[in-house]
């Protein structure tokens, strides 16, 4: 199985004169690029965002606190996120809403038609607003993630030592805003949900935060935001008796896997006491993801926030409104009262 159509069904493969996301890749040559951009989530790299993190949580739920109501996932989720990843490329405060709201559309899917016309729009426009930047940090570096990008060296799969191209940058942070933020959003929108709807799972967690990274795996497995990836057939194939011919599309739902009773016993079952072996919800191989210590740093943060802020909250289910987006499963609005 290949990657170069890219993860969602509809690509058809890279245009001429265009370059994809790591994620539309293959080794060797993701092997050199995805080498170089980890450099930007070592675990030293992630420890330091620890402080500025929680600032930002807590800038947005402090206030929040003091509502009766208010909607957790476009008050919260959809800006928590998105601000941290855009602090750590460097995206300017003023700028971040519409940065979002520009990526947000770019993953909007018609049911029936799939990608549409502003979509696309969306996503060249976020593009655009990217790529200044980087012309910016390459003559004016700062201390931010576009910078470092844009400056590294490195040897790619030719053995050719250079720099990233201005659309190899521009692809990644597109990547990490619109996969990173956009996923972490339905993350933290299912964990409200699913606590809410287990009040003594929740608990057990607000009496002990050191049970919420488990509990976060739990959220994972039950709800998975990135629910397939796409891949294309090198070669003809059979699985499970069904050939899968050379050049078909694939989608290896990993979100079902997630649910696979041969994994976990009673799968249907949310427990945040269950032991998570092997995880695929992050992806596998190659393709793992790379902000997944990002993600989880993010998840747990915000819920001691609100562990401590509104630990009695309560969700108002008849306003919860799902999303429809290429592969990504989760809530648009999920209203809640603090109940302080």
């Amino acid at each position: 199985m290949s990657s170069s159509y890219g993860p969602s069904l509809e690509n058809r493969g890279q245009l001429p004169g265009t370059v994809f996301s790591i994620i539309g890749m293959d080794p060797p040559a993701h092997t050199k690029l995805r080498n170089v951009i980890s450099r930007g989530f070592t675990p030293r790299r992630m420890a330091a965002l620890h402080e500025q993190v929680r600032e930002i949580a807590r800038g947005y739920l402090e206030p929040l606190a003091q509502q009766k109501e208010f909607d957790f996932e476009q008050e919260f989720a959809v800006k928590f996120p998105m601000d941290v990843i855009s602090a750590l490329l460097g995206i300017p405060e003023e700028k971040r809403d519409e940065y979002r709201k520009q990526v947000d559309k770019g993953l909007e899917r018609d049911p029936d038609g799939g990608l549409a016309p502003e979509s696309a729009f969306a996503i060249a426009g976020s593009r655009d607003f990217v790529n200044q930047l980087i012309e910016e940090r390459r003559h004016s570096p700062q201390e931010d993630l576009i910078t470092v990008l844009a400056q590294v060296e490195f040897e790619d799969e030719t053995g050719t030592t250079r720099k990233l191209s201005h659309e190899e940058v521009g692809s990644f942070t597109t990547l990490l805003a619109a996969a990173g933020a956009e996923t972490t959003a339905k993350l933290l929108g299912h964990a409200i949900y699913l606590l809410w709807k287990h009040p003594e799972q929740r608990q057990s967690l607000w009496d002990d935060h050191g049970k919420i990274p488990n509990a976060i795996e739990e959220i994972l497995r039950y709800e998975a935001p990135s629910q397939f990836q796409g891949r294309v057939a090198l070669k003809d194939s059979t699985w499970h008796g069904v050939t899968i011919p050379e050049g078909a599309r694939v989608a290896l739902v990993t979100g079902a896997a997630c649910r696979d009773d041969r994994e976990y016993p009673d799968p249907d079952r949310f427990d945040v006491t269950r032991e998570h072996g092997r995880e695929l919800y992050f992806g596998h191989g190659h393709h793992v993801c790379i902000g997944k210590s990002l993600a989880r740093l993010e998840t747990r943060i915000a819920l001691e926030e609100v562990a401590r802020l509104f630990p009695a909250y309560e969700v108002d289910e008849s306003g919860v409104t799902n999303t429809y987006q290429a592969h990504v499963k989760g809530y648009v609005n999920v209203p809640i009262a603090t109940r302080n």
